[in-house]
């Protein structure tokens, strides 16, 4: 009816046995069920102040990773605690040409506070990619709530996209701009050195790869003119 494309997060799905699956999919302008991705980390957190999550004990985590093409990108899908996880981003960007990453969540009002903003801008910056995170906000009933606060933002770690307040519900709206994630990227090439990183032997020392990885920007930097040394750093 409005044409547009649905996130939809949270789908209790059924697993293997009795536990279920936490899903999240995508539905396209035509009502067709573009592409489902199921939690990999569940929430099994003592969270500071006297909270205790079991997710594991009625959830079966995911096993693979998910994205799909869409009229303004390649979307990675992402659920919640997952943020906490930056290799899934990794994969997603490097491995899945994602451009745009999905978070639906409901994040607690302890670690809210402390770490969601944080971690989506991280998320955004390491991966170069748009970073759409709708929440969850408010109380549910008397032991459970949700920090909220909805946010958009681009590649460069800058937000985009903000309900006026963290409880509010309601739409934000940005511009994904495929061109600023182009010109982010050229700039700042960081795909060049993770592919390097990642195509060592799995034997190789990280401590030793570490070495020969800023031995050799020290030796960059050594034979560049003094003038050109102040501007690179």
């Amino acid at each position: 009816e409005y044409s547009i494309w649905l996130s939809l997060g949270g789908f209790q799905e059924k697993g293997h046995d009795a536990h279920l699956r936490n899903t999240h999919v995508i539905v396209d302008d035509a009502g067709n069920i573009r592409s489902t991705y199921s939690k990999i980390h569940l929430f099994d957190v003592d969270v500071p102040g006297g909270s205790t999550y079991r997710e594991s004990s009625f959830t079966e985590p995911g096993k693979d990773i998910a994205a799909v093409d869409s009229p303004i990108g390649r979307l990675g899908l992402t659920i919640c605690y997952d943020l906490r996880f930056p290799e899934i981003y990794q994969q997603l960007r490097f491995n899945h040409d994602a451009q745009v990453i999905l978070v639906p969540s409901a994040f607690t009002p302890v670690t809210g506070q402390a770490h969601w903003e944080i971690l989506l801008r991280a998320r955004a910056i390491e991966t170069q990619c748009y970073v759409i995170a709708s929440a969850q906000a408010g109380k549910h009933n008397k032991t459970r709530e949700s920090y909220g606060d909805t946010l958009i933002i681009d590649p460069w770690g800058t937000v985009v996209g903000r309900l006026p307040d963290r409880l509010s519900t309601g739409i934000t709206v940005a511009d994904i701009d495929l061109s600023l994630i182009d010109s982010v990227r050229k700039k700042m090439p960081i795909a060049e050195v993770w592919g390097s990183i990642h195509a060592l032997p799995s034997s190789t020392p990280w401590v030793s790869t570490m070495h020969q990885f800023f031995s050799g920007v020290v030796s960059t930097l050594e034979r560049l003119p003094e003038a050109s040394l102040d501007k690179t750093l």
